[in-house]
């Protein structure tokens, strides 16, 4: 653990009160973007985190340190007269978006609220079109709309690879002409002598 935190990291999570907040890069095809849930703009490493105000939200994020399949859903509520222009961009072109990378690190902060160390690092997958959904009317509260957004690492949906398998024919579309698995069928239930006399 030491070698992965610094020391102030390691004082700060060590405390009875742990400050902290999600930081999420969106790598765009035409630019990357920088978003955090607080109030103002936050410049940490030389990067500034856009505020989504308390409207954002995360589901499905966690840590089973294995190389297995997960997928995270980003959701923003309202933002009424705050809208950041790339959501609008995103739901515009979906080419923009879709399998772009997508990464969600923590960011750890002082007593006072000051980034302490650079963001640890949490996922990083690959971002889906976005959907845009809309509430019921509630009333004289109106309906909610939200914009959801779904990331997939690397690992989502390992089971059906395009031309992924040991086949002749998956082997001609990676590389036309090879005749590497050409032969496996003929040296299925085939005995083999070692050492031939």
């Amino acid at each position: 653990m030491a070698e992965f935190f610094t020391a102030d990291q390691i004082a700060l999570l060590s405390a009875s009160t742990v400050r902290c907040d999600f930081l999420v890069r969106f790598e765009f095809a035409s630019s990357t973007k920088h978003v955090w849930n607080g109030n103002t703009a936050l410049e940490v490493d030389g990067i500034t985190y856009l505020p989504m105000f308390g409207f954002g939200q995360i589901d499905g994020l966690g840590f089973s340190g294995n190389a297995v399949s997960e997928q995270i859903t980003l959701s923003v509520d309202g933002l009424p007269g705050k809208a950041l222009d790339f959501l609008a961009v995103a739901l515009a072109d979906t080419p923009e978006v879709e399998q772009q990378l997508l990464t969600v690190s923590l960011q750890l902060f002082s007593e006072d609220w000051q980034p302490s160390g650079v963001p640890i690092p949490l996922f990083r997958g690959f971002m889906q079109p976005p959907t845009v959904t809309r509430s019921a009317m509630q009333g004289t509260e109106g309906a909610m709309q939200s914009i959801s957004l779904t990331a997939e690492n690397i690992f989502y949906s390992r089971s059906r690879p395009p031309y992924g398998r040991n086949t002749d024919r998956d082997q001609q579309a990676r590389s036309p002409g090879d005749k590497f698995f050409g032969f496996v069928s003929r040296l299925l239930s085939k005995v083999i002598r070692y050492p031939d006399y």
